[in-house]
């Protein structure tokens, strides 16, 4: 019966939050007038991935892209994936799965090899030192020039800790020490007062479909992401939608994760939009403090305009 009951309100469900987001989106857009669409051509991109489909979730489109602009991609697998939702497998050959979908996902769209850290799904400690020194091993050897890992203000602890080990890995690198580093959004939107930088989707979204489609041992419907990627179009101003990102210097992103972030618990402030029922929560929930991060860290509504002529990326001493 409850099956039966949400299968008919799908369709005035999604409705509604296109008209109630919609307006929102609408009235706020202004605030990111200034926003660039994102340069993926001919460089080399690191992406850390919390768990296998959060890198098609958050950088499908922006990965197609770069891979037709003749970019490199290579994915960084935080956790084993062995929390994922399935009725038939154990969890860990769930998590021996995921990672051969992964793979098999990395070589149909033309990325790197991907590297997996296998940290516990769900319990990713955000004080691992041993991730923290191997991807630190992997940023000197692959050399990327551009770096994404999901923005540390999302409703997954998992989503958050990423960033936690990203910060300690910086501090472990050798060599490559300028890059420029985004975050992307995940299942808590960064909202218009984060945003800097956009990926359009305009003729990409079927692809980043598809390729959602290699994680069949996913039962989870991400419909409300799709959803919200073509309501970003209002945002981005773009034909069919678009993947939200904010560019950030590392200091003041390690200085805001450290002051939002206790004990990695600022995830109990949001609302995943892993469900259409929850969009306008999802969006909502948490938005002051979205807001005022992004005034910590100099970006989005406090910045927007703005561009950084001097042709670097982050550096570190």
């Amino acid at each position: 019966m409850k099956a039966i009951i949400k299968k008919l309100a799908a369709r005035p469900v999604k409705i509604i939050n296109r008209i109630i987001l919609g307006i929102y989106l609408n009235f706020v857009k202004k605030k990111a007038e200034g926003i660039e669409q994102m340069n993926v051509k001919k460089k080399r991109l690191l992406i850390l991935s919390p768990h296998q489909d959060d890198e098609i979730l958050g950088c499908g489109c922006l990965i197609k892209k770069a891979i037709e602009e003749n970019s490199s991609v290579k994915c960084i697998y935080i956790s084993d994936g062995s929390q994922s939702l399935s009725d038939e497998l154990t969890p860990e050959a769930l998590a021996e799965l995921r990672k051969v979908e992964a793979m098999e996902l990395a070589k149909s769209m033309g990325m790197d090899e991907p590297v997996f850290m296998d940290c516990p799904d769900g319990n990713v400690d955000y004080k691992d030192v041993e991730t923290a020194k191997k991807i630190a091993a992997v940023i000197d050897s692959y050399k990327p020039e551009v770096i994404l890992i999901p923005y540390f203000l999302d409703g997954h602890k998992d989503h958050t800790a990423t960033s936690g080990i990203f910060i300690a890995s910086t501090k472990m690198i050798k060599d490559h020490k300028q890059f420029e580093l985004y975050c992307y959004e995940i299942n808590s939107p960064i909202s218009v007062y984060g945003i800097s930088h956009y990926m359009d989707c305009s003729g990409y979204l079927k692809s980043k479909e598809e390729a959602l489609e290699f994680y069949s041992s996913q039962t989870m419907s991400f419909e409300s992401i799709f959803e919200m990627n073509r309501l970003n179009r209002i945002i981005a101003r773009t034909d069919e939608g678009a993947e939200l990102f904010t560019k950030v210097e590392l200091k003041s992103y390690e200085k805001a994760y450290k002051k939002y972030n206790k004990d990695n618990q600022v995830y109990s402030c949001f609302r995943q939009m892993y469900s259409i029922y929850f969009m306008i929560p999802a969006y909502f929930k948490g938005l002051k403090i979205k807001k005022e991060a992004a005034m910590f860290q100099n970006i989005g509504v406090a910045s927007v305009g703005r561009k950084d002529n001097s042709g670097k990326g982050t550096a570190f001493n």
